[in-house]
């Protein structure tokens, strides 16, 4: 299968680009949230091409890249910024209708693939939050070079070698904005094993080859990698889950497979949707919802191979989704074991799905099904935008959604505390500590607040703990408040010398 220009793409460009202003606008009135201000607002390399080059910050070079303009046009005032948010996001939406449409998707449905991908309300956090523009990026590049793959197989001499060549550098610039897109290339074997006559293939005409090539890359990824198979990152995954019972794997994995039924049910029902999520973690071989969530990977992967003849583009959406889940998936540990913002790159396989579906079965009622289905995700995600309003509304919403996440509850106390309700403040910080006691940060918010409150006695104990455990983690507040406990403790004195 070979590609074939894509009609009209102005006014496809210009379709989309109004799509996202309308389901996105709202996030124009939106402050800075969540890693916005480290990210963005108080990154030098962010700034400037000389504060780049110095590179003060080390993080993901695309990104910083695009934020430079910015600054110098709207300084600290993030409206501007969203202005390049939707820009990235309606391109996107315009680059997979072109890469459905060479895979041989008709042009209707390959839209109403690409819309279900852009509106869909795990979008939100990756367009919302400005420092998630990575993903935006990463999927940007990615998408180009996959097209530039697929578009080499209808050239030949030096168009297709040029071809080749834009490839391998969009691949480059995806992996400069997002590391996850390491599994690319995988997705350009799985074109060819799909959609590719044996005959014309490249990477697979020799497959021992390929496989070597695949054997000798992973190798030289773990080893390059090899820090995050230390056990301190293992641990770091399950300290952010609220669990330390145990230096083994198999907690990880099991999380990991309950973070795939997550996902899985977050994709077909995309409520209560927040920044962060815990998972419970366990050494039992007992957990049900991580041996279902197992058994629907096995069948997600099983079909894949199953309709690779019968329906090659679901197959192929599939594997896509598969390909991008796994730099996420945490079977090796990174970070979060789930985030909407790791949809951003596995969504579009889930667009091809439908899009391959409506063009095997194009019958009224399942078209106006997926209309409508489209039409209700883009109003939860104009109403998932809202909560990224500012991080008051934010975090506020995720203890709703997310109670039982010590992070979440020390950062809504802290909502709480800059906004002057420090009862609700120490509420949240001692429930924090409660879920985990080396939450470090939650003794100096709960610190703070029994300050406000009149308990010294009480703010003195939380502000020592805070300096005995948390010097390492965070130097310079830890130097501020031991300087600061002297002066604190004489009005304790003279508190208990008025009672």
């Amino acid at each position: 299968m070979t590609a074939s220009p894509l009609p009209h793409k102005r006014i496809l460009l210009v379709f989309f680009l109004l799509v996202t202003v309308t389901v996105y606008g709202n996030t124009f009135f939106n402050q800075w949230t969540y890693d916005d201000i480290p990210v963005v607002l108080k990154n030098p390399d962010a700034h400037s091409l000389a504060g780049f080059a110095r590179n003060t910050m080390p993080g993901r070079p695309m990104r910083e890249l695009t934020y430079i303009p910015d600054h110098l046009l709207f300084g600290d005032q993030p409206a501007g910024y969203r202005i390049q948010q939707l820009a990235w996001h309606g391109v996107n939406g315009l680059l997979l209708v072109a890469l459905f449409h060479a895979l041989g998707v008709e042009l209707p449905f390959a839209l109403m693939g690409a819309l279900l991908f852009l509106v869909h309300p795990l979008q939100s956090e990756s367009v919302a939050g400005i420092a998630h523009r990575k993903e935006l990026l990463a999927l940007l590049f990615a998408l180009g070079a996959v097209l530039c793959f697929v578009g080499s197989f209808a050239a030949a001499g030096g168009r297709r070698l040029a071809l080749w060549l834009a490839a391998l550098a969009a691949y480059g610039g995806a992996l400069l904005a997002n590391e996850a897109t390491v599994t690319l290339p995988l997705v350009a074997l799985l074109y060819e094993w799909l959609m590719v006559e044996p005959g014309k293939r490249v990477l697979l005409r020799r497959p021992l080859v390929a496989l070597l090539f695949l054997v000798a890359a992973g190798a030289a990824l773990m080893y390059r990698f090899r820090g995050l198979l230390a056990p301190e990152h293992l641990l770091t995954v399950y300290s952010k889950n609220s669990f330390g019972a145990s230096e083994s794997y198999l907690p990880l994995f099991m999380g990991a497979m309950k973070a795939f039924g997550f996902y899985l049910s977050k994709i077909v029902l995309p409520v209560r949707l927040a920044p962060e999520y815990v998972f419970r973690l366990s050494e039992s071989l007992w957990q049900p919802w991580a041996l279902l969530s197992l058994g629907l990977l096995a069948a997600v992967a099983s079909a894949a191979v199953f309709l690779r003849r019968r329906l090659p583009l679901v197959s192929f959406g599939i594997g896509w989704f598969l390909i991008f889940w796994l730099p996420v998936s945490n079977l090796v540990p990174v970070a979060y074991l789930a985030a909407d913002r790791y949809m951003y790159l596995c969504l579009p396989g889930v667009g091809l799905v439908l899009a391959g579906c409506l063009q095997r079965w194009p019958h009224r009622r399942f078209v106006g099904a997926s209309c409508l289905v489209i039409v209700v995700f883009a109003g939860l995600t104009v109403i998932q935008n809202g909560y990224w309003r500012s991080e008051h509304t934010l975090w506020r919403h995720a203890v709703r959604v997310n109670p039982d996440s010590t992070w979440v509850r020390e950062t809504v106390g802290l909502s709480y505390l800059l906004t002057g309700d420090y009862e609700q403040a120490a509420a949240h910080a001692r429930e924090a500590l409660r879920i985990d006691r080396f939450n470090i940060r939650a003794y100096l918010t709960l610190a703070k607040a029994e300050e406000r409150r009149g308990n010294l006695a009480e703010a003195v104990l939380n502000y020592e703990k805070f300096t005995m455990f948390g010097a390492m983690e965070y130097p310079d507040e830890a130097a501020q408040v031991r300087l600061y406990l002297p002066v604190l403790r004489q009005r304790q004195a003279v508190q208990k010398q008025h009672q």
